[in-house]
């Protein structure tokens, strides 16, 4: 038979285990993912420290290494590991914790920072950070003479067990878990006694109902102190049985006044009979009840620029072309940028000479303004340097915004600059670095007739051009 209450009971509980499993999960990884980042930061740290120690005398590279000040290379146990190699694999320097073990195997590696996980000398479970880089020049005359191009590259590996890290991570998996399941006892605890303290003036009115028979028909349900969902069930309800008690009365008054009209003929025929004969008269009263049932809702930025971007590729935004100091606008853009460029302290070169006024739609072009410029900005390093500059001829301008990245782009990613949404790495910032930008540029340019592109200088250069500019 199906219960409210254990419906409610069981609806909520699966819910709160729900929540609660999902909060879990991503504390859970929160956490673990901290932990695990701020040992790799650490051990990070300590293959920087080692680094500074490196040196190169224009014939070999050195470690200056001193036991005494990072003695958990020598620890007998529990120890860490390092190893300095050459750019071509040959073995420099290692740390007094691989004696008794065989050479680790040279790994080349063309990123700066390498983290992974191995199996240690010694059998535990380890985390390695790898650095690649090219050993300091103390000698300034020897740094002079030496060009950067011929200077030997060097590969430092730092490694150090991460059981305890582990087990640590472990100890922490189980404290969640543990007070997951203790708080949902106690929701489940609360729950149960606050459902049943809800429905106690439903199970208290199906007490008085059946309390209710043909002989007591005119008994009724308290209205008094009955919730607001169940006052007006109890009234009605005490409305229903009103009407049948009075059924009940007229159906008494009637079979009493049968009784009084048959009572004289009925006499007389027994009075007349020489047999009397009892004729009994029986009568059946049927009382029917009905059962009671219960019964029991971000992003302003990107939504307006994803209205103007679709407004736009649907055809909605017609471009006012009019005569525009392209001079005044690029100062007027530049300095609304004046907040990013402090924080991470961009300089911005622009052309010095005067540029000619051009023809277009004054709020379209000062958007793309604005959107290529906070582009080139965020996405470049910190203290790195934006340019822009102006190619011209008789009729078009061309303008040119590059930037110095912090994250290079492949030429593969150039087909994909444009897509809106699309980010190199997806997680990287979110808010108002959606990847809609340059989508939005890319639709106001088309609306205006212009051409948008973009391209790769050396290795870390990004540019992106806006051609025919029409002068006016």
């Amino acid at each position: 038979m199906r219960s409210i209450s254990k419906t409610i009971t069981l609806t909520t509980i699966l819910w709160v285990a729900l929540i609660l499993a999902v909060g879990q999960v991503f504390i859970d990884s929160a956490v673990s993912g901290w932990l695990l980042r701020q040992s790799d930061n650490a051990l990070e740290a300590k293959a920087r420290a080692l680094v500074t120690l490196t040196k190169y005398d224009g014939k070999r590279v050195e470690l200056d290494f001193a036991d005494e000040f990072m003695p958990e290379f020598e620890a007998p146990s529990d120890p860490e590991y390092f190893e300095l190699f050459r750019g071509d694999g040959s073995l420099l320097e290692r740390s007094r914790s691989y004696s008794g073990y065989a050479v680790n195997e040279f790994v080349d590696q063309a990123a700066e920072v390498l983290v992974t996980d191995l199996r240690l000398p010694d059998g535990r479970d380890g985390r390695r950070v790898s650095v690649k880089f090219m050993p300091q020049i103390e000698d300034l005359a020897l740094r002079a003479e030496i060009p950067v191009e011929i200077r030997p590259m060097a590969i430092l590996h730092v490694s150090r067990e991460r059981e305890s890290l582990d087990l640590v991570r472990t100890r922490f998996h189980l404290l969640v878990i543990g007070i997951t399941l203790v708080t949902l006892f106690f929701v489940m605890l609360g729950v149960t006694r606050a459902i049943k303290k809800g429905l106690a003036p439903l199970i208290r009115m199906k007490d008085d109902i059946s309390q209710i028979s043909p002989r007591s028909i005119d008994r009724r349900i308290a209205c008094e102190g009955q919730p607001a969902e169940l006052e007006p069930i109890a009234t009605q309800f005490n409305l229903a049985l009103s009407e049948i008690e009075k059924a009940f009365i007229r159906e008494r008054q009637f079979s009493s006044d049968v009784a009084h009209e048959l009572r004289t003929p009925v006499a007389e025929i027994r009075s007349l009979a020489e047999v009397g004969q009892r004729w009994p008269s029986e009568k059946d009263i049927s009382s029917y009840f009905a059962d009671i049932l219960e019964s029991s809702i971000h992003l302003d930025w990107i939504i307006e620029n994803l209205l103007h971007l679709c407004r736009s590729e649907e055809g909605g935004i017609e471009p006012e072309p009019m005569r525009i100091n392209l001079q005044h606008l690029l100062d007027k853009v530049c300095a609304s940028m004046a907040n990013e460029v402090r924080a991470k302290n961009i300089s911005i070169e622009r052309v010095q000479a005067a540029l000619p006024d051009v023809i277009a739609d004054s709020q379209l072009m000062e958007s793309i303004l604005q959107n290529l410029i906070i582009n080139a900005i965020c996405h470049s390093r910190d203290g790195a340097c934006v340019t822009i500059d102006v190619d011209s001829d008789s009729a078009f301008q061309t303008l040119k915004i590059s930037n110095q990245m912090a994250n290079p782009l492949s030429s593969r990613d150039l087909d994909m600059i444009f897509e809106r949404f699309w980010r190199k790495n997806p997680a990287r910032e979110p808010g108002r670095h959606a990847g809609i930008g340059l989508a939005l540029v890319r639709s106001y340019a088309k609306l205006m007739q212009r051409e948008v592109t973009a391209s790769l200088q050396d290795e870390d250069r990004f540019t992106i051009q806006l051609s025919r500019i029409r002068i006016a």
